[in-house]
């Protein structure tokens, strides 16, 4: 989706591998990492993923722990990757100059 950022779920939270409990950052720690995204809370924000389940997390994260104006797209990448005539932007292919081999050529 045009504008969108890559935001994984498990960066704001205590990572088993790393000794953590599975359990939120605390609250800087996860206003740091979204304030790194250029997410600060000054502007609506929509999340989605695949079908919404990891963009859930992500919506509890800004709009419960942040108080951010979030809304979550609960149709997401399933359903606007499977529409038609709605733009997609492809920073594969663009960062390329024009050939990705994910998508056959230009």
């Amino acid at each position: 989706m045009p504008g969108a950022i890559n935001a994984p779920w498990g960066k704001i939270v205590n990572q088993q591998a790393d000794g953590g409990d599975g359990t939120f950052k605390d609250i800087e720690a996860i206003r740091e990492h979204y304030a790194a995204l250029g997410v600060d809370g000054t502007k609506p924000v929509y999340v989605y993923c695949r079908i919404g389940e990891r963009a859930s997390h992500t919506w509890y994260a800004l709009s419960q722990i942040l108080g951010y104006d979030v809304k979550l797209y609960d149709g997401s990448w399933t359903e606007w990757g499977n529409s038609v005539g709605v733009p997609v932007a492809n920073p594969t292919l663009e960062a390329s100059g024009g050939y990705s081999g994910l998508w056959g050529g230009q």
